[in-house]
């Protein structure tokens, strides 16, 4: 059948792209008489071939007229897959434009719907503004709702998403909840201006323990629980490594071997050894988690690893990729047990140069789980820890290549915009007490390069068709944009013609030596860079300034790692068919996009679970004062960081002293009469006002007194 319906679209298309007739529009009968009647096509075959030309964008449907043509590129008309931002705004990107659409103009469309936009003749920011003419597929249907009350009527409130039309689920469902309740359901089409839903689970009670992250998981398309069959392949795995699993595997054990991770940290995946040779090379051993020696594809547990594309952090919470049981267990390089493993062992110049390397099984022993905080101790506050005197020479030794490493990241354009990363303190009780901004020390920095290396080796080793983590060069316009942000804003930069070089940015971040006022400019240049993403092409990866890097140490919590470990071994060991290439490709392609979405879901629930966290803190701290640098401003108002991590937005009516309002020529809000200038970089006392828990969000305010300041240290400049 499917190979009818290929043939019926083809024909399809031959009949809407005739030249003499293009343009013209059909009825569905006319259409049924040329292909049903004249050539024996079946009607719901019709039908099929139709609904797939209309998904696939090479035909048009005015439903309103019921009339069929192809699809009208000459009027501007775009179609494409839509992503929405936390502000509801809606997102494309063609080859060649990119396309915005303002929440009122989404018409009820949800991130990843296939929808159809006409553009406007506005831009705003490099994007052409559009609208949503309709929605050709959604994506899922997806929406989470709260049950409100309203005149005295219960309603279903979208939770996540804007809708211009209410939801109505069956009343048996509805008959026992209450104000409050939570429920994920799954809409479609709208009939008599409603959409009628089902429901797909409940989330709870918004005032239940927890319910909040599981709110942001669901929100953010993440799979919490796994399912009974896993688990069951969870439970049957070994606990220990068999005399049959180290077969064939290169012994380790005997070599100092050790872990470095976080305090709190329960899946170790990686472990570290470094020797001289005697050449007077390095030799460095990268060891990680031999997770595709015990899953594999076909089992069900592979399968959930690639649909959930990575674990999901959420401030002292996981949604791991596999079950605890093998994530703490089995594939965790716990201390003092044997574990197996894919060790990358590399041959390293005394400057840092990699000038071999190779991948072997290997089965270790790891000496010790140590922690960065002790190690950190350790190597630069010159502190005694206890346990660690057996590997005080070994971590001298990995912190002198690790600087020499720097070097040659420095050397090839590497650019470091900071870390953006929150620690957030909680008490037995999981209360936040305390944000901290998240610093790489020298513990951290070890770490950091040697995995970069064990990735850059894999990149090159690999021929077949895998997961690369590619970081394409920005756009030039961007960049200059956001040096012209900058300059309005008086934060002046010197640079190059040649503004797309990660030695460049490297220069231009070193001009500011505040800290504080480095961090803001880091984050400005962020915004015009691309973001990082999983592809089988090799795009380089512009801010680690490599030619070809992929993800491999991290198989345990990142599905690229475990797709680079199978994809590796097929290779090395001749098990691939190479007559399956082309397949694999566009396999391997899909697979890409799938992961790098599932990253942004988790990237994101990552920060709105921070958010969370704040709006709890500042919850309880409404009226004080807090010290704040503002961050960025635009028309919607100004977003401000405060000393201990706390994001935060003002509005215009929050600054007392003065009638404020948007100055777009100075990317600042300007002062009537004061003619103060808030802008980015700007410090600022201010006091909160409120959280809004619905939009994650913490008010601030300038008060009169702190607003004298600002006119005072005016004065006096």
């Amino acid at each position: 059948m499917e190979e009818k319906i290929n043939e019926l679209k083809d024909m399809l298309l031959v009949f809407f792209n005739n030249p003499n007739c293009r343009g013209k529009k059909y009825r569905y009968r006319e259409i049924k008489k040329e292909m049903c009647s004249k050539r024996g096509f079946k009607p719901d075959m019709l039908v099929m071939a139709l609904d797939e030309l209309q998904t696939e964008g090479y035909i048009y449907l005015d439903a309103r007229k019921e009339l069929y043509r192809s699809f009208p590129h000459e009027l501007g008309f775009v179609q494409g897959e839509i992503s929405l931002n936390k502000h509801g705004e809606g997102f494309i990107t063609t080859e060649s434009k990119k396309y915005k659409v303002r929440p009122n103009d989404l018409k009820d469309s949800l991130d990843g719907d296939i929808v159809i936009l006409r553009p406007t003749n506005k831009i705003e920011h490099g994007h052409i503004i559009a609208k949503v003419d309709k929605i050709i597929k959604r994506k899922d249907g997806l929406v989470i709702v709260e049950v409100g009350c309203k005149d005295g009527e219960m309603i279903l409130k979208p939770f996540n998403v804007k809708l211009d039309h209410p939801i109505i689920i069956n009343g048996m469902a509805m008959k026992p909840l209450v104000e409050g309740d939570r429920l994920l359901v799954k809409i479609d089409k709208l009939f008599s201006g409603k959409y009628y839903a089902g429901v797909i689970k409940s989330l709870g009670h918004k005032d239940d323990p927890d319910a909040d992250l599981k709110l942001i998981a669901v929100e953010n398309n993440i799979t919490i629980d796994f399912t009974d069959e896993a688990l069951r392949e969870a439970q049957a795995l070994p606990t220990v490594v068999r005399p049959e699993d180290k077969k064939n595997r290169l012994d380790l054990t005997k070599k100092l071997i050790f872990t470095i991770d976080g305090e709190k940290t329960k899946d170790r995946d990686d472990a570290i050894s470094l020797e001289i040779n005697e050449k007077g090379n390095y030799v460095l051993g990268v060891h990680i988690s031999d997770v595709t020696h015990y899953i594999h594809p076909g089992m069900q547990l592979w399968d959930e690893a690639i649909s959930r594309g990575t674990s999901v952090y959420m401030v002292n919470t996981v949604i791991p990729q596999f079950p605890h049981i093998i994530s703490n267990g089995i594939c965790s390089l716990n201390p003092n047990v044997e574990r197996l493993c894919l060790s990358c062992i590399m041959e390293i110049s005394p400057e840092g140069k990699i000038l071999n390397y190779d991948f072997e099984d290997t089965v270790i022993n790891s000496r010790k789980a140590m922690t960065y905080e002790d190690v950190n101790k350790l190597l630069e506050d010159g502190e005694f820890v206890e346990g660690y005197e057996e590997f005080y020479d070994n971590l001298v030794l990995m912190q002198g290549l690790s600087k020499k490493l720097d070097v040659e990241k420095k050397r090839r354009g590497y650019v470091d915009f900071g870390n953006n990363d929150i620690e957030i303190e909680v008490d037995e009780n999981g209360n936040p007490l305390e944000f901290r901004q998240r610093v790489q020390r020298t513990a951290e920095g070890i770490i950091e390069n040697f995995m970069l290396l064990a990735g850059e080796c894999y990149a090159n080793y690999m021929i077949l068709p895998s997961p690369l983590r590619v970081h394409e060069k920005p756009d030039e316009e961007d960049v200059e944009e956001a040096f012209n942000l900058l300059g309005r804003s008086g934060l002046k930069v010197k640079t190059s013609h040649d503004v797309v070089n990660g030695k460049v940015i490297q220069q231009i971040l070193a001009q500011f030596k505040n800290a504080e006022e480095r961090n803001v400019v880091a984050n400005i240049m962020l915004r015009s860079m691309k973001l990082a993403k999983y592809d089988v092409q090799n795009l380089g990866h512009f801010g680690l300034g490599l030619p070809k890097y992929g993800h491999f140490t991290s198989p345990i919590r990142r599905a690229a790692d475990l797709l680079a470990h199978h994809n590796l071994k097929q290779q090395r060991d001749n098990r691939f068919n190479i007559k399956l290439v082309d397949a694999a490709y566009d396999d391997m392609e899909k697979i890409c996009r799938h992961i790098t979405k599932k990253e942004r879901n988790a990237d994101q629930a990552e920060r709105d679970a921070n958010h969370f966290e704040m709006i709890r803190y500042m919850s309880e701290h409404i009226g004080e004062k807090f010290e704040a640098t503002v961050t960025y401003v635009n028309s919607r108002g100004i977003y401000i960081k405060t000393s201990d991590g706390i994001d935060g937005k003002i509005l215009a009516e929050d600054l007392e002293g003065d009638k404020f309002f948007y100055d777009d020529a100075t990317a600042s809000y300007r002062g009537k009469k004061s003619k103060i200038k808030i802008r980015i970089g700007t410090r600022l006392t201010l006091t909160a006002i409120d959280t809004k828990k619905e939009y994650r969000t913490v008010n601030f305010g300038l008060d009169e007194e702190d607003f004298m300041k600002l006119v005072m240290k005016k004065r006096g400049a």
